[in-house]
């Protein structure tokens, strides 16, 4: 059988994703909603706090973290405005493929 138990480390980290989405996401989605503006104040806060493209690996500038780990993270922020998290979220569209399939000599 599958443990599909969280670790504290995992936990903590949806914690923290959850706390972003209360305190910067849900308080401005509308805003941004109705105006059609770019949400670069939130990106900038996630990407400081290392919610932002969390399975890169640490030498590129991630966080080095799982891909469970990057879903907690977004399914917090999600909870928050899906809209927003898309604009934080798409990034890893494209540098998980590199990250799996890169190389240096590329």
């Amino acid at each position: 059988m599958v443990d599909f138990t969280l670790t504290d480390e995992q936990r903590a980290l949806r914690e923290m994703a959850h706390d972003f989405a209360v305190k910067e996401i849900r308080p401005v989605a509308w805003e941004y909603d109705k105006d059609g503006t770019w949400p670069q104040d939130i990106i900038e806060k996630a990407w400081e706090l290392g919610l932002m493209n969390s399975h890169i690996e640490e030498e590129y500038g991630g966080a080095g973290a799982g891909y469970l780990d990057g879903c907690l993270i977004e399914e917090e922020l999600s909870w928050g405005c899906s809209g927003i998290q898309t604009s934080l979220g798409c990034n890893g569209l494209a540098t998980a493929p590199i990250a799996l399939g890169g190389s240096e000599e590329v």
